[in-house]
């Protein structure tokens, strides 16, 4: 069995450096994503604009600049077989959107974002039931914060107003 390159001393970086950049693009990459989803919140408060409105609005000049970008037109078509599998996820996935735009607006953007992870929940459960036993404390710790989140969620601490970024 072959040992894996030790590293040298001499390049004066640990292996942790490495990540540090991609870990950084993470952090202000959800940052940006929850501060948008709190500001799309105010603008439909504020607007009483049609979710399915705003969300083709914002999702056809995506779609456009992807399709000049990829060009599908140029490589192999997609056989009968395919297409129908296609256009099923299509409609799943607008359906999700637009079921996930009004729940955002039915239930502000907080109870939205935890909305989504609440299958982490169950994940980590069964983790902890049906796993390894490995870092058992770790998979706990991280079911407990979720559940710890969601019961203060369902206390009302999920106000629009008490965002930090709520008067930008």
């Amino acid at each position: 069995m072959m040992s894996p390159r030790p590293m040298s001393e001499d390049r004066g970086s640990s292996p942790y450096f490495r990540h540090t950049p991609l870990q950084i693009i993470h952090m202000v990459g959800n940052f940006f994503r929850i501060w948008s989803i709190y500001s799309m919140y105010r603008y439909f408060l504020q607007t009483g604009a049609s979710v399915v409105l705003f969300l083709f609005c914002c999702l056809a000049p995506a779609a456009i600049i992807f399709l000049t970008l990829q060009k599908p037109w140029k490589g192999k078509p997609l056989s009968n077989t395919q297409v129908v599998p296609s256009v099923i996820n299509g409609g799943i996935t607008a359906l999700y959107f637009i079921l996930w735009g009004k729940g955002l607006k039915a239930c502000g953007p907080l109870r939205a974002i935890l909305a989504e992870y609440s299958g982490a929940v169950l994940g980590v459960l069964s983790a902890v039931l049906y796993g390894r036993r490995g870092f058992v404390w770790k998979k706990v710790g991280g079911l407990i914060a979720m559940l710890v989140s969601f019961y203060f969620l369902s206390q009302g601490w999920a106000m629009a107003t008490y965002f930090p970024f709520y008067i930008l």
